[in-house]
């Protein structure tokens, strides 16, 4: 929300078309009142919000962004932050990237901290330092990034799958860049595993 004035007033006014008895209305309220800074409106707004929800898991949903209003911080969206790190880091520009990687990274680790999304955002911060030749910086990020998508493989959905390929690819080029050839040597195994396992997975084509 760029403008967290008009944000409210047109929140205000569907919050009030639909006599406050819409979940998702009163929800976008609570995050106009959030972007411009009174975080206590954002609370109590986002609690009615959540009074008016009989379901559990949109409940869990519109209570992460309530613990973000009780820390006076207001609501991203870490999904669009990752998807905006994504296109810079597949562009090069790499400190560009950065900052949004640093923003959705300390949002998962808040919402979502046992996420194999958490560790992909480890990942990508890892690879914006990466492209930056901050290397000593990089590899811990990628370590941990590794470790934690590979610790939850079987959570990962077939679509995100390529994220666990990115980071053992960003390894084997953070190896190769400072010259550690048996480190190299290894990820690279490891990269030649993971596509091995994946092509057994995909189905055989139908006979002929």
């Amino acid at each position: 929300m760029r403008d967290g004035t008009n944000a409210v007033l047109f929140a205000e006014k569907a919050v009030a078309a639909t006599a406050r008895t819409n979940a998702s209305s009163v929800d976008t309220l609570a995050a106009a009142f959030a972007e411009i800074g009174p975080f206590g409106m954002a609370v109590s707004v986002q609690q009615e919000a959540i009074a008016l929800l009989t379901d559990e898991e949109a409940k869990k949903d519109y209570a992460s962004r309530l613990q973000l209003y009780q820390s006076n911080l207001p609501y991203r969206d870490h999904a669009q932050l990752a998807e905006w790190t994504n296109d810079l880091l597949a562009g090069g520009k790499f400190v560009e990237a950065e900052p949004l990687a640093r923003d959705c990274l300390s949002l998962r680790e808040r919402l979502i901290p046992d996420d194999w999304r958490t560790f992909n955002a480890q990942s990508r911060l890892g690879g914006s330092l990466l492209g930056q030749k901050k290397y000593a910086d990089a590899e811990p990020l990628l370590l941990s990034g590794y470790e934690g998508m590979k610790q939850r493989e079987d959570k990962i959905p077939p679509a995100g799958r390529p994220r666990l390929k990115e980071t053992i690819q960003r390894l084997v080029q953070l190896y190769d860049a400072t010259g550690r050839s048996d480190q190299v040597a290894e990820w690279k195994q490891k990269l030649t595993e993971f596509e091995k396992a994946e092509s057994e997975k995909k189905p055989a084509a139908p006979p002929r």
